[in-house]
């Protein structure tokens, strides 16, 4: 399935931008210059094994502010995502259920879409990984790789169940991290965050039966990182000022510590299959070729290409000038390690490249997982409040210092002093006031502030959310201020004209506010606008000088109780 956004329905036709210094153009321009460039956005790709939690939503909804965004500046904008629906984390989860994997994946693709339609994300395209499109682009940039030096074969031993009969691949695999002590799954560790082999793990045990795996040879193809190194550690220098925190630190950290080849095949039943050319060119048997499918890590990135191939027939031959990439902090090697290295030995160049990466959510100071339980549904969040209260909650925390903490009473208690005392009592009180005191009309004679655009436009480039709606707060705070200063219940009775330039000036402010806060409670902004009569397909200031007639309007929101 797929979803497209009406926002954007031009091709992305212009080409790779090779950037000697990626600074240059990490600030966006003034507002004044209309800048246009093609940007490619990726949202990490949840697991089609269960319903999405409020995790999801904190580290995916800086993506949609940044596509709104950039839509709103001019630029040609793929915001792509999709289900991730291979891999052992699916398999796992059919056989928990009782049904085949394409089943149990169609149907949390389904949920997922639900889910972030519930929260008014606009992507151009939200697919998932078991598209003949995206299969298709995978094998022939496998096969592309295969003419390169960063792509070998070797006989490795890979854990075996003799109970099940059959190769193990990470996720069926369950034991002891090597390097923290710490329980681990077979492809990385959640304690001390290393990225794992299952052959790696200490007194490794079948998830599927709780047996002992033993360890078989077989043979693999492998993507060289070790040569691949010095290519990503230039990339990383190269781009990593315009990364999140976190990303910054973890990928050094691996980059100090040395990259290892890894396995780009797995003997698995489940995933895409090899190109054609790999059975003679690695000299692999007919049972060799056909029990092996390429391995998740290197398939499942390579999504943000084929989806935004889907957008553009001739995305993949002509890039994005900009990338960014959106996720939470457990998936940052695979988009500043991985995704880099595969890109490189696929012959590729690189793009900018952002990496928008956030800190877990937490419950009762727990981690949020599918997998134990501990956690809040997507669906069951918006059931019970307004997606602006969500989305406005969420985008005002994230960030990549230090995880949040979530519970019903700080969600109450910042949605009420913050988004209901502060923003929406200023509209409500100001244009209330208009239609109970001036019959709903009111000539209005002033603009909206340039450098205020400007300011939060950078920070939203640069993915700040958080720092970006805390300085639009500035101006609601000023809105607030001018309204009681102003006093219009009283100016009313004593300088009419006064009233209504101080009202015009205050709804020149909502009207602008409007504007700013669209990349982030979207529905409550495009009431506002339809009250006033304003554009919200602009970055740039509002010039309110027309006289308006308000009509009938309502209250934004009611408190929390």
């Amino acid at each position: 399935m797929k979803t497209k956004t009406q926002a954007n329905k031009k091709n992305l036709k212009k080409p790779l931008e090779t950037l000697e210094n990626p600074q240059e153009t990490l600030t966006p321009p003034p507002i004044s210059e209309k800048p246009s460039r093609n940007v490619l956005i990726g949202l990490s790709w949840p697991y089609a094994n269960g319903r999405l939690h409020i995790g999801h939503a904190a580290s995916s909804l800086p993506a949609d502010a940044l596509a709104r965004y950039h839509r709103m500046i001019g630029n040609e904008v793929a915001f792509v995502s999709g289900s991730d629906c291979y891999g052992t984390p699916i398999l796992v989860a059919a056989k928990s259920e009782g049904i085949a994997p394409t089943e149990l994946s169609d149907k949390y693709h389904q949920y997922h879409t639900d889910d972030f339609n519930s929260l008014n994300f606009t992507f151009d395209n939200y697919t998932k990984t078991t598209t003949p499109t995206h299969g298709d682009f995978v094998r022939c940039f496998h096969r592309q790789m295969y003419d390169g030096k960063y792509v070998f074969e070797k006989t490795e031993p890979q854990l075996y169940c003799g109970t099940c009969v059959k190769y193990l691949p990470d996720r069926f695999v369950e034991g002891t991290c090597p390097h923290c002590k710490a329980d681990a799954k077979g492809d990385s560790c959640d304690g001390c965050g290393k990225i794992l082999e299952p052959e790696d793990l200490v007194d490794p045990k079948c998830k599927l039966c709780s047996g002992n795996p033993v360890a078989r040879d077989t043979k693999q193809l492998y993507l060289a990182l070790s040569k691949l190194e010095p290519e990503i550690r230039k990339f990383y220098d190269l781009h990593k000022d315009s990364w999140a925190n976190n990303a910054i630190g973890l990928t050094g950290r691996y980059l100090k510590e040395g990259l290892h080849d890894r396995a780009i095949t797995r003997n698995i039943e489940w995933g895409v299959g090899l190109p054609p050319e790999a059975k003679s060119k690695f000299n692999l048997s007919d049972e060799e070729f056909a029990e092996k499918k390429i391995y998740i890590w290197a398939e499942n990135v390579l999504g943000y290409l084929s989806a935004a191939k889907e957008v553009s027939a001739s995305f993949t031959e002509t890039p994005s000038s900009l990338f960014y990439f959106v996720h939470a902090k457990d998936n940052i090697p695979f988009h500043s390690i991985i995704l880099p290295g595969l890109l490189i030995a696929g012959g590729k160049e690189l793009p900018q490249w952002i990496m928008v990466s956030s800190e877990y959510v937490r419950l009762a100071d727990n981690k949020m997982s599918k997998s134990t339980g501990n956690m809040i549904t997507i669906k069951d969040l918006v059931c019970k409040y307004d997606p602006d209260m969500i989305r406005f909650y969420f985008l005002r925390n994230v960030n990549d210092r230090k995880d949040v903490n979530f519970t019903e009473e700080d969600f109450k208690a910042v949605i009420n002093s913050e988004l209901i005392n502060g923003f929406g009592n200023l509209v409500n009180r100001t244009l209330s006031f208009i239609n109970s005191k001036l019959d709903g009309k009111l000539d209005i004679k002033s603009s909206g502030n340039k450098e205020i655009f400007n300011e939060v436009g950078k920070l939203i480039h640069e993915g700040k959310t958080n720092k970006a709606l805390a300085k639009i707060w500035e101006v609601v705070t000023a809105g607030n201020k001018l309204f009681d200063e102003s006093a219009p219940w009283k100016s009313i009775k004593e300088d009419v004209k006064k009233c209504e330039k101080d009202l015009g000036e205050v709804v020149t402010i909502i009207a602008n506010l409007a504007r700013l806060l669209y990349p982030f409670i979207p529905t409550a902004c495009e009431k506002i606008a339809r009250w006033l009569g304003v554009a919200l397909d602009k970055w740039e200031p509002v010039q309110l000088k027309k006289t308006i007639s308000l009509g009938e309007i309502a209250i934004l929101w009611t408190r929390l109780t």
